[in-house]
């Protein structure tokens, strides 16, 4: 098969997604440092803003938002990534809490490309192992701050959302998918939110602000984006390209934030860098008759 930049649409869209994916996380840091809205408020508001961006689109194109049992398992996995990533850092350092989950991450789609008989090439690990320890680099400041709570609950994270990006692989339109997954995923948190809004959760408008723009901007069209891309990636190409994140969101703090520039971010840029190189073979061809044959854009266009 064709080498993983040349495949279409996917040089376009893997950036759009890492580079939304880093900004969630800048968003998210900013509004609750700043204490602008609850953590997990703002996952819901999020989603939920989210959910009804996707539909208003379907709507504009005349489409019926289809929810069914097809949705259940992947909205579950979202759940649980929304609800563990929104209270795992209030027991785990930022840095920590990160290495920890991208490496479930990456160890759940690696498990799920063995189950499906995808081969593993060493140098694929290899190259997983390097980006990992740049990774480790970044999360050595905040050693001091792992307990086990914090260990489990970014563990679930990590799982879950690996389990949720190996759904987007048998999916055959990726944004009629998501639509339902957000549909059924805000149904169940509009509950909680509103309860949490009664009970008197600390609110701001520049907080929900930013909640609505992350979820209906960069949270909703990524993740439609991010299942474009599971039909022409391996689940280990998914988990490796991923470690890029982590970086990308600590340049974006210094840049962006204020954050100082350290030697421990060079570091870690280089190693993340070296290892996405080494695990940058292309992905494994599919049999002829898999729908993953058509090309990305193609069903986006759906």
């Amino acid at each position: 098969m064709r080498a993983v930049e040349r495949t279409p649409g996917l040089s376009l869209l893997l950036p759009f997604v890492l580079v939304s994916f880093a900004a969630n996380s800048l968003i998210t840091r900013y509004v609750v440092r700043d204490g602008l809205l609850d953590a997990g408020l703002l996952t819901a508001v999020r989603f939920v803003a989210g959910a009804a961006a996707l539909v208003l689109l379907s709507i504009a194109r005349h489409e019926r938002v289809r929810v069914g049992r097809a949705n259940l398992r992947p909205a579950l996995w979202l759940g649980i990534y929304a609800v563990c990533i929104s209270y795992g850092y209030r027991h785990i350092g930022a840095a920590a809490g990160t290495f920890i989950f991208y490496a479930a991450v990456l160890l759940t789609l690696a498990i799920d490309d063995r189950r499906r008989g995808t081969r593993l090439p060493a140098r694929r690990l290899v190259g997983a192992g390097v980006a990992l320890a740049g990774i480790a680099v970044l999360a050595s400041v905040s050693v001091g701050t792992v307990t086990p709570l914090g260990v489990g609950l970014l563990v679930a994270t990590g799982v879950a959302w690996g389990l949720y990006t190996a759904a987007g692989r048998a999916v055959d339109d990726p944004r009629t998918a998501t639509t339902g997954h957000f549909a059924l995923l805000a149904g169940v948190l509009l509950l909680p939110a509103g309860a949490g809004l009664a009970a008197g959760l600390h609110v701001t408008a520049e907080g929900m602000g930013w909640a609505v723009v992350m979820g209906a901007g960069t949270t909703a069209f990524a993740y439609v984006a991010w299942y474009a891309c599971q039909r022409v990636l391996t689940g280990a190409q998914a988990g490796l390209v991923q470690l890029v994140i982590p970086v990308l969101t600590t340049v974006g703090a210094v840049a962006l934030l204020g954050e100082p520039l350290s030697a421990r971010l060079i570091v870690a840029a280089a190693l993340v860098g070296a290892g996405m190189f080494l695990g940058r073979a292309g992905p494994a061809l599919p049999a002829p008759e898999d729908p993953s044959a058509t090309p990305v854009l193609g069903r986006l266009r759906r």
